[in-house]
């Protein structure tokens, strides 16, 4: 009897890792190694953009598409990755006002893409108004996004391997919106895949080819069953990925403990009847 109680125990435990959310704070790399084009697992990309001022920032999470998977990937048991303030809290402040950003005039979009077969791309992006688009506009984000990072965050005349990357105005070498951007260099104004800095969260979703130019490509969300994951960028400037937590796994964890802790002590009660027989 003890032994089964003992299991009871150590499956529910298990029961509980399994289930238990993640919140991890993640440092985006100041330098080096730079983000990669697509033509393998390309960089995550966020930038941010004020279209008034022709100020923007890019910077490279420090993660790939590789690193999210495939959204079935995501994890069940939801979470949060916490980028910090992007840039720094005082640069970010200095570079997007106050009034800027209330005035909604504020963008950002994160994207990256997986292009080893340039034809049928897999692109991994935020989407404000998601809907069907062509895989001919598939493989010009791809495109742009391979462009955007090769020759403007590595190369020479434009970030030169800087993270982030500032640009004070829209002729200043590091410039990316015209490659990023909310249109990522080829989405209609119907599938926008930019934000407003504090304001709602971008849903996050993976755009796979067929290989069919006629083709119209579906974004699948990233999420799990309880519901979709996204992006989110503060007004302060604070990046966060979140995953739905279960409303079950919240409470779980502690009420298994209680749980554990009830059936060894019905194992001790046993062990005492036992001895006293």
């Amino acid at each position: 009897m003890n032994l089964l109680l003992k299991s009871a125990v150590a499956v529910a435990l298990l029961s509980a890792a399994s289930v238990s959310a993640y919140a991890t704070s993640v440092t985006p790399p100041s330098s080096g190694p730079v983000p990669v084009p697509g033509l393998t697992n390309g960089g995550i990309v966020v930038e941010v953009y004020d279209l008034t001022t022709g100020v923007s920032m890019t910077e490279w999470l420090g993660s790939d598409v590789g690193s999210f998977g495939a959204p079935s990937a995501t994890p069940a048991g939801g979470g949060t990755l916490d980028y910090g303030i992007l840039g720094g809290s005082s640069q970010f402040s200095s570079l997007f006002s106050a009034s800027e950003i209330a005035a909604g005039d504020v963008s950002f979009t994160v994207s990256g893409v997986s292009d080893v077969n340039p034809v049928t791309p897999t692109v991994d992006l935020t989407l404000s108004k998601p809907g069907t688009i062509r895989l001919n506009t598939l493989v010009s984000v791809a495109s742009a996004a391979n462009t955007g990072v090769a020759s403007i965050l590595n190369a020479a005349a434009g970030c030169n391997n800087a993270n982030p990357c500032i640009a004070l105005n829209t002729l200043a070498p590091g410039y990316a919106v015209g490659k990023f951007g909310g249109s990522l260099g080829g989405l209609s104004a119907s599938s926008d895949a930019a934000g407003t800095v504090g304001g709602a969260a971008l849903d996050f979703f993976q755009i796979v080819g067929t290989g069919q130019s006629s083709t119209l490509q579906t974004p699948v969300q990233f999420g799990n069953a309880t519901g979709a994951a996204s992006w989110t960028l503060s007004a302060s400037g604070d990046l966060v990925y979140s995953v739905p937590v279960p409303t079950s796994a919240v409470p779980l964890p502690a009420a298994v403990w209680l749980l554990g802790s009830g059936l060894l002590g019905l194992a001790g009660v046993g062990r005492r009847k036992s001895k006293s027989a």
